[in-house]
């Protein structure tokens, strides 16, 4: 799981950031916002600054619980793996898909990737 710090947690962040521009992916859907810079953490433990990521699950799209907290394991997963790549300034919201159950954690990663490859001010050579 992402450090506190580097997620969003309240609704106005996800409302802010899903105004933001929109790529679809094949097991994603991802909201991007930049600009806004956040203060940093209260706490000396976790680092301040960085990317903020946000997952939203519909219980509509994923009936059952258990599927939910999978999807959004995967989804914070690979996310956690190329959050050094993002710039600091960056906010992005991503929903997953109902694909998202069917593959392993490596896909979702590498369909992260590709989602995120043209944008402008992302560098994912890691």
């Amino acid at each position: 799981m992402l450090p506190k710090s580097n997620r969003l947690n309240l609704k106005k962040d996800f409302k802010r950031v899903a105004s933001g521009r929109k790529l679809e992916s094949k097991y994603l859907k991802l909201f991007i916002k930049e600009g806004e810079n956040h203060p940093p953490a209260k706490s000396n433990l976790a680092p301040a600054g960085g990317a903020r990521i946000g997952v939203a699950i519909s219980s509509k799209t994923f009936k059952n619980a258990t599927d939910r907290n999978r999807a959004k394991r995967l989804v914070f997963q690979a996310f956690q793996t190329i959050i050094s790549g993002l710039p600091p300034t960056i906010n992005i919201v991503a929903l997953p898909k109902i694909g998202v159950l069917k593959v392993k954690s490596a896909d979702v990663l590498s369909d992260l990737k590709n989602a995120l490859k043209h944008e402008k001010n992302i560098n994912l050579s890691n």
